[in-house]
């Protein structure tokens, strides 16, 4: 029984994260994100309710459309797995509660915002607030106020004048946007963690691509950040335990 809420759980952030796929492919473009029927890019046609299944329609159908047989990003299931992935990581912190929508939710418009960075190296406005908004709840549920928005207003700083100095070339000012409320999400002490641990994520990274992709990747290309942050909030969050859900317990 255990088992089968297990899975529960991990088949609603697929589903999420196939809406979450939906919004990577259609924001921005003029087609509506709600209103419009899924189809396949390549032909068109219509897709059924067996071909829209989170995962397993990728896998039933091989990774290629069943009408005109073209390839299926791998996008969909690696989207949809992760967030499934994400919806069980935040269960095992929160347990069933409200604080396991909250933080999915959260930690889901976070995932949203840093995917859509990786696929377009822009820190979208509209996805950054809906974080900015469960970020800005949880700064007020911890009512650490003072040390909470000092740091996260020196962190933005920090930020901000690499963007400055550097003129865009190491980081973007949708970054600085980000991290201020990263920083709020996670307050102080942990802000500070967090930064520590995106240059660190991000140094492997680099001298990874830099050393196995060295025919796609140099010194000059561009590698979002955002992401790289996202990953860091993630890791402090889960494993520390100082979120504003057990605070109030």
């Amino acid at each position: 029984m255990e088992g089968l809420f297990y899975f529960f759980i991990f088949a609603l952030g697929t589903i999420v994260g196939s809406f979450f796929n939906v919004v990577l492919l259609r924001k921005n473009t003029g087609e509506s994100i709600v209103k419009n029927s899924s189809r396949c890019f390549s032909c068109g046609k219509k897709l059924g309710p067996l071909e829209m299944i989170p995962v397993f329609s990728f896998l039933w159908q091989k990774g290629r459309c069943r009408h005109c047989g073209s390839k299926i990003s791998l996008q969909y299931p690696a989207v949809e797995l992760l967030t499934g992935l994400l919806a069980f990581m935040v269960y095992f912190k929160t347990g069933v509660s409200f604080w396991w929508l909250f933080y999915f939710s959260a930690l889901g418009a976070l995932l949203l915002t840093a995917l859509y960075d990786l696929r377009t190296k822009i820190i979208d406005r509209h996805l950054l607030y809906i974080f900015g908004l469960f970020a800005s709840v949880e700064f007020l549920l911890r009512k650490n106020f003072f040390s909470d928005l000092i740091s996260s207003f020196f962190i933005t700083l920090f930020f901000y004048l690499i963007w400055r100095f550097s003129g865009g070339r190491w980081m973007g000012r949708g970054d600085a946007d980000l991290a201020f409320f990263l920083a709020l999400f996670l307050g102080w002490p942990q802000n500070l963690f967090m930064i520590f641990l995106a240059f660190w994520l991000g140094g492997i990274l680099g001298a990874y691509l830099l050393i196995f992709k060295s025919l796609r990747w140099g010194l000059k290309s561009e590698i979002p950040f955002g992401p790289v942050l996202a990953l860091a909030v993630f890791l402090v969050w889960r494993f520390s335990d100082f979120s504003a859900a057990f605070s109030l317990l």
